[in-house]
Formats: C-alpha cells, structure tokens, sequence
C-alpha cells in the first residue's frame, strides 16, 4: 500500500515537459514538434495570439449574435493575469463588439478590426484613421439580404454555407468592385468578407505587434517586401502605439509566439511566424480545420472551435504549478 502510494506520487509529480504529454492534437512538423517542447518547457515566456470568429466559436450570418461559451473569457483571462505569459486577440470584431460578448477580460490585449483599433486595460485607442471611403460602401450595401456587419473603421457581410456557390461569387466579386472604387482594402474570410483601410491586414499588424518584443532590426527583412501601402500603414501604427504609450506591454525576455487562426486573413500571420522562426525564435501555427491553404501552412491542425479551446486549455495546465496541473487533468480540465 505504502509502495503504491509513493508510486502515485511520483507519478503525480512528473512534470509534463514535451509535445508527448499533450494528446488533444498531433503537431505534424519536425519544426513545430521542436517549437512546442521549447514553448512547453518555458511557458511563462510565450505569447498567444488568436483569432476569435471561426477560432473559438462558429462564424454566424448574424455577428451580433455568435455562440460564445462563458468558459472562453475566463480561460483567457485566467492565461492573461499570468504577468510573465501575454494573452492577445488580432481580430477583425471591434473592440464594443467583444465588450458585449464578454471578451475584454483584465489581462489581454485586444488588436480589433484587423488592428486598427488597440485595447488594454479598459483603454482603447485608434492607431489608424477612418478610411474616406468607408461611408460610401457602406450606403451601396443597403438592402442587402446578407448581414451587413458595420463598425467604425470597416464593414462586413456575412453569408452562409447554404448560401450558393453563385451567391457567394457575385457577393465577393461586389466587394471586389467597391473596394476599389473607394480605395479599400478587401478580406474574404470564413463565411465573411470586410472591407477595411487600404494597407491594413492581420500580416501587417501582426509585424507590428511582434515589434513590440524584438529588436527593431529583427522585423527589417520582414517588413522589406510590404508593399508602400502596408509599409505606410505599419508605420503609423507604430507611430501611434508610441504616442499612446500602448507599445508598453509586459516584458517578455527572447518570447515565443503561438498563433490560432482559421482562415485566408490569417495567412499573413503564418508567413510572419515563418520568418521569425528563420531567425531562430520558437513558433508555433495552430490552424482550426476548413481552410486547406492555412492547413498546409499549419505545424497543428485542431478540429473546430472546440479544438482550439482543448488547446489553450492545455497550454494554461502548463503554467500551473505541477500539483495544480495534475488537479486540473484529474477534473476534467473544468474551466
């Protein structure tokens, strides 16, 4: 009885410290098998990154209304409090709209509508302007039987998976043609579409909320192949986090990045953890099954939304002290 006692001890104590002990997901690259032992054994020094919409809850035709478990905000709350381990969200939902939802928790950071707009701590700020011609298409997408999503700094429309093919294609090709006849950028994403300042993409605030860890010269060859547009664009972002004080973020010492996203949008956040990963930082890409490109870009593909829970969940075990890891494994990971 006493041998057995001693054993469950020791075997309660036994940190769980390589990809090996996590069994939700299979990391499908040697790079990511390497990142995510590097990540697992210094926890406390990585940044998570996410996408909301279609990462963590189902895209819906009417976004005022998404499927948000209660146990989301509090799981990336409890991760963000962690003041070694910085929780943030690059989304295209605007900053109200995650308050109604409940996601503006104490502890993240909230980059909304693709990064123009920057929230901590109950402060939020505008690090672009209104685009010109964003009232415009607004006024040429009314009467639409699609659900128009308009928010300060962008619009978009919603459809569904029983939507047609045909539908789908005129809606895209509409917003192709009002993108450029206002001078505005266009992101067909999960079930959605947005139109948003021209230069302005996730890829494009993703360098500059990387920026904010690294040397400056780490982002140089990352930021040589923007086009003028996105370099315009990634300056004045940075311009503002500076004047707003908002680039001040915890300090992290030689971070690791983690990202999850789900659709095209978020493919630029890939090609930038690519490069960081050249340079030698730990990186890992989470992809959330459905869009093959960001599949094959991905070192683990999770599926759904509950997937992508199941995954932050574990990595929140791993910044627990060993006797609360194995407390919460025993009870189910109850959030």
């Amino acid at each position: 009885m006493v041998l057995r006692v001693v054993q469950v001890v020791l075997g309660l104590a036994r940190p769980m410290q390589d990809a090996d002990g996590i069994g939700c997901f299979t990391v499908k690259t040697a790079a990511g098998r390497i990142a995510l032992n590097e990540i697992l054994q210094n926890i406390r020094r990585t940044i998570l990154l996410v996408d909301l919409d279609g990462s963590f809850w189902d895209p819906v035709r009417w976004p005022k209304r998404p499927l948000v478990l209660c146990q989301i905000p509090r799981l990336f709350s409890r991760l963000g409090r962690h003041r070694l381990f910085m929780m943030a969200y690059l989304t295209g939902r605007a900053s109200e709209q995650l308050r109604s939802f409940g996601m503006l928790v104490r502890g993240v950071v909230a980059w909304c509508q693709f990064g123009a707009e920057r929230w901590q701590d109950g402060k939020q700020v505008d690090l672009v302007p209104v685009p010109s011609g964003l009232e415009a298409a607004n006024s040429e997408l009314e009467g639409t039987p699609y659900s128009v999503e308009r928010k300060t700094h962008a619009v978009a429309e919603h459809w569904t998976a029983t939507d047609t093919a045909e539908a789908v294609e005129l809606l895209l090709a509409r917003h192709q043609r009002l993108a450029e006849q206002h001078g505005l950028a266009y992101h067909p994403g999960n079930l959605v579409v947005e139109l948003s300042p021209q230069g302005l993409s996730k890829k494009v605030s993703a360098a500059c909320f990387a920026r904010q860890f690294l040397p400056v010269e780490a982002m140089e060859g990352f930021v040589r192949e923007f086009a003028p547009v996105e370099l315009e664009v990634y300056e004045l972002m940075w311009s503002s986090l500076e004047a707003t004080g908002g680039r001040l973020v915890p300090s992290l010492q030689s971070p690791y990045f983690i990202y999850v996203g789900d659709s095209a949008p978020d493919m630029g956040v890939f090609l930038l953890l690519d490069y960081l990963r050249g340079l030698g930082i730990p990186v890992l890409k989470v992809a959330v099954r459905g869009y093959q490109p960001l599949e094959d870009l991905a070192d683990i593909v999770v599926d759904g939304p509950a997937g992508a829970l199941q995954f932050v969940r574990e990595l929140e075990i791993h910044t627990a002290p060993w006797w609360l890891r194995c407390l919460r494994r025993s009870l189910g990971h109850a959030a």
